[in-house]
């Protein structure tokens, strides 16, 4: 198990079982509502059938063989002031599809009950806030895996997905109800960008994404797929 490995440089969790479970009880049922929506969308939208092993392809005189694996563990670097926990959770969700040994979170900036009862709601309980070189050191040792940065560090990883948030900001053009202010509470903590890419309302065109009100807090990423998450030959013959 990676986490042996991690355990005997002395490396552990930073949030147990407990802390969690707590976070989730004091989540409001409203928040928790929005967060449960965004997981299972991420889960509908990446259905994509059976998980891809082998596949043999030919074009014209190229015959083309394309082999992937699952990776052994997934290393997510987040802060909710650069994407939404939203955001976090569905990136989150594609590791899971993709079926990764493990998923190993670290987090900077605020711990809020949102986050935390959103990694308990996918069984995430590999959940680090001390130094991260120290654990992405440790996984690199433990065997093949990749990086995400979604909290705008400078990870050096030869495996690496990091999108700009500058890139992803949200507009909501929506009448206020129950539901928006739950979303709003649930990314308080989340800094504004100019651009968006995911529009809640409005008119399809009108952002990269658009979504009808009853998916505010979903998202769709362009950048990470269970792709990232696998590792992928090609044998041309």
């Amino acid at each position: 198990m990676i986490e042996d490995i991690l355990a005997q440089k002395g490396v552990a969790p930073d949030i147990d079982d407990e802390t969690l479970g707590a976070a989730y009880e004091r989540c409001p049922a409203a928040q928790r509502s929005i967060l449960k929506n965004a997981v299972a969308f991420a889960y509908a939208l990446a259905q994509t059938g059976a998980e891809p092993v082998t596949a043999t392809r030919r074009f014209s005189h190229v015959e083309q063989t394309v082999t992937s694996k699952r990776l052994g563990w997934a290393f997510f670097a987040v802060d909710q002031r650069c994407f939404p926990v939203t955001a976090i959770l569905s990136a989150v969700v594609l590791a899971l599809v993709a079926k990764v040994e493990t998923v190993f979170v670290h987090v900077t900036g605020p711990l809020t009950d949102p986050l935390l009862c959103g990694f308990d709601l996918l069984s995430v309980d590999q959940i680090y806030t001390t130094d991260h070189r120290v654990l992405l050191e440790g996984l690199a040792a433990a065997g093949p895996g990749v990086a995400v940065d979604l909290a705008g560090l400078d990870l050096d990883f030869p495996r690496l997905v990091r999108p700009d948030p500058a890139n992803y900001g949200v507009a909501v053009a929506l009448p206020p109800s129950e539901h928006q202010r739950a979303y709003r509470a649930v990314t308080a903590v989340t800094t504004g960008q100019p651009r968006a890419f995911v529009a809640y309302g409005g008119e399809p065109g009108s952002a990269p994404v658009v979504m009808d009100e009853r998916f505010l807090g979903c998202w769709v990423w362009d950048v990470i797929t269970p792709e990232t998450f696998r590792f992928t030959t090609s044998f041309y013959a």
